[in-house]
């Protein structure tokens, strides 16, 4: 049986998007008949740096600072990080035939590249984001964002073997100076299983709902913005339920934006931080999650995990077209499609007819049928064979 390790820049059993990424992939692995080991980078527990996580060996590497330290040091720590797992992985004495790196820094990268061709071991990229270099610390023309550029323009393309989260990606890797081998794209995978609950009625009102942390990535105090036009349009109460983000957080956006908080807190509720479980009952008690992005390069090259998990529960999307999220949303069918200036106009005009041609339970099927379709994973196993194969895994 082939042995395939995953390393990089994810901490179990957290369950957040990088571990979920990395839990779902291997699946795909396991598909083809690889066992899959995890070199995750969270701290080492009390019980030791091996443990067991959804039946997989697992190895804590410790990579992240788990102490105040200053500037540079934490500089340092972020330029020179993955080294801890170098040293592992070259006195671990079980052999590896292929190495996945998720997300790696531009230095480890580089370095696992060329200690893999030194061994003969295959390294595979996993590649899911390209930051926008004004959301990094230090700005635009700081070290981070240099690095950035390093990793995605130079280091990155070094790589034969690619796994890829968006055709933008899957475009830049295959056209780049130096085109990969063998890429493919796996998009986020469901990890939700389908609930046969009925979809809520909108006898008390409407109801939204967004999951995570919408720091620079999405936008979500337009919306909010609009609430109060939206439940005077509608003529019955409006509510969006957070999760990922308590009401202080909220408050502080909202001010930062210069919006007036009060008057618009009545209709947004901040849960704060919940389980994973408690992120799959708000989208089956909610009928519309929310998902506005700008049309920027962060956009297109990512994929938001949040979309695939409101269509896996059967909750349509109000969204705008960009990413891979806009192709797939079908207006009127699994999503809502406008723009961010149609949220008091054309956003209005869609939920009434809705509300009046009793649309909303088809839309929810159509959900349902566009993430089995897309990202389930026996959607992604053919072509994902094919990439196994001309890895070297399968026959």
């Amino acid at each position: 049986m082939k042995q395939v390790l995953y390393t990089g820049a994810f901490r179990f059993p957290e369950g957040d998007a990088a571990a979920i990424r990395v839990s779902t992939v291997a699946a795909l692995f396991e598909s083809v008949g690889c066992q899959v080991s995890f070199a995750g980078w969270e701290a080492v527990r009390p019980e030791g740096r091996h443990y067991l996580h959804q039946g997989r060996h697992c190895y804590s590497q410790a990579e992240f600072r788990e102490q105040h330290r200053g500037p540079i040091a934490r500089l340092a720590g972020f330029l020179l990080r993955g080294r801890r797992t170098l040293r592992w992985l070259m006195t671990h004495p079980q052999p590896f035939d292929v190495v996945v790196a998720y997300n790696p820094p531009a230095l480890f990268a580089l370095v696992l590249l060329v200690w893999g061709r030194w061994r003969g071991v295959r390294v595979v990229l996993d590649s899911t984001e390209w930051y926008e270099s004004d959301h990094l610390p230090g700005g635009k023309w700081g070290v981070v964002a240099l690095e950035n550029w390093i990793r995605m323009r130079w280091v990155y393309p070094q790589f034969d073997d690619i796994i890829c989260i968006s055709r933008f990606l899957e475009c830049h890797y295959r056209h780049s100076p130096r085109a990969a081998r063998n890429v493919v794209k796996v998009p986020p995978l469901s990890h939700f299983a389908v609930d046969s609950t009925a979809r809520p009625s909108f006898q008390d009102g409407v109801f939204f709902v967004y999951a995570g942390q919408a720091g620079q990535k999405d936008r979500l105090l337009p919306f909010i913005e609009a609430l109060p036009a939206l439940q005077r349009a509608l003529q019955r109460p409006v509510l969006l339920r957070i999760a990922g983000l308590d009401t202080q957080a909220l408050h502080h956006a909202m001010q930062t934006a210069g919006l007036t908080a009060a008057a618009l807190m009545p209709y947004v509720e901040c849960l704060g931080t919940v389980s994973r479980h408690a992120v799959q009952q708000l989208y089956n008690v909610s009928h519309f999650s929310v998902l506005f992005r700008e049309n920027k390069r962060y956009a297109w090259a990512g994929f938001p995990t949040k979309a695939v998990e409101s269509w896996s529960s059967g909750c349509p999307i109000i969204t705008n077209r960009v990413g891979d999220v806009g192709e797939l949303a079908t207006h009127m069918a699994n999503a809502i499609v406008v723009s961010e200036t149609e949220l008091t106009t054309r956003l209005p005009q869609a939920l009434q007819a809705v509300l009046a041609g009793q649309l909303y339970g088809a839309m929810s099927v159509q959900s349902v049928e566009t993430a089995s379709r897309h990202f389930s994973t026996p959607s992604q196993q053919p072509v994902f064979a094919l990439f196994a194969t001309r890895l070297g895994l399968t026959s």
